[in-house]
């Protein structure tokens, strides 16, 4: 995975095709909502899906509290792909699209993969100024 989701520069999108599209049998990923093959329009398929493609299991995405919001997101989107789950699941947002929402954004996995909490999304507590950071001498120099 790179670090920027534009294409390579060697990636021509005439080349791209919607298997739907070009196999109306296809009963994978990528079928529209609303079709009889659309597994995916069923929440607990879509998680199961979902966990394939994230490592996570099903239990861990529904504790993000994002899997009914991710779902809509998904089926909203007429052109689908496994890189676009993950993406979705880990940061928070469809590629190229800003998050849905700040709950969104802090319920990306990658915060849990990295066992960090997202910047920002949690206070450290009223009157944690006033304590030098573990291991760390306080300001000024000075020693307790």
């Amino acid at each position: 995975m790179s670090l920027s989701d534009d294409p390579p520069a060697d990636y021509d999108l005439a080349e791209s095709r919607d298997p739907v599209e070009a196999d109306p049998a296809y009963e994978g990923y990528g079928a529209y909502e609303g079709d009889e093959g659309d597994e995916l329009a069923d929440l607990d398929e879509f998680l199961r899906v979902c966990a394939e493609l994230t490592g996570f299991d099903v239990p861990e995405l529904r504790a993000t509290g994002m899997a009914d919001e991710h779902h809509r997101t998904a089926l909203a989107h007429r052109v689908r792909d496994e890189h676009a789950l993950v993406h979705l699941w880990y940061v928070g947002a469809w590629p190229g699209e800003a998050p849905s929402s700040a709950r969104a954004h802090d319920g990306g996995l990658v915060w849990r993969t990295f066992r960090v909490a997202p910047p920002g999304s949690a206070a450290p507590g009223h009157g944690s100024w006033s304590e030098a950071p573990e291991g760390g001498a306080p300001r000024g120099g000075e020693t307790r």
